[in-house]
């Protein structure tokens, strides 16, 4: 079956006074110059929530639930590349991974992230 992990990241322009222009533009790249990644990791795959736009924070959000996280897959290549391209685009992201062992938490962000994005682990009793 092979190692699982659950990602969530979240693009965002910079907070100036252009966020809603550059969220706009945001969504004009992910339709042309990072159609491959966003097609990649678009809804239809079973592990993957993909894509979601949230207009009310300007933030793009992208959620895989049980993939398998592995560095040398093309796809993962491909997201990571992404990222980077992003950053150099002048946008902030937020990245995290948590695999199935407990201590097995990866985490990124740009230097000027908002940092919504945290993790929380709870114990729920259910009967």
């Amino acid at each position: 079956m092979g190692y699982r992990s659950d990602v969530t990241a979240l693009i965002y322009p910079d907070g100036g006074e252009h966020s809603a222009l550059n969220y706009d533009k945001l969504k004009l790249l992910m339709n042309t110059t990072f159609k491959q990644v966003f097609d990649e990791w678009g809804g239809e795959r079973e592990f993957s929530d993909g894509w979601e736009w949230n207009d009310n924070m300007l933030v793009l959000q992208f959620t895989a639930t049980s993939v398998k996280w592995y560095d040398s897959y093309p796809e993962i290549e491909h997201f990571v590349k992404f990222l980077g391209e992003v950053q150099e685009l002048e946008y902030q992201y937020e990245f995290i991974r948590i695999g199935e062992d407990t201590d097995d938490i990866e985490s990124d962000s740009t230097g000027d992230a908002n940092h919504y994005l945290s993790v929380n682990r709870t114990i729920e009793v259910s009967f």
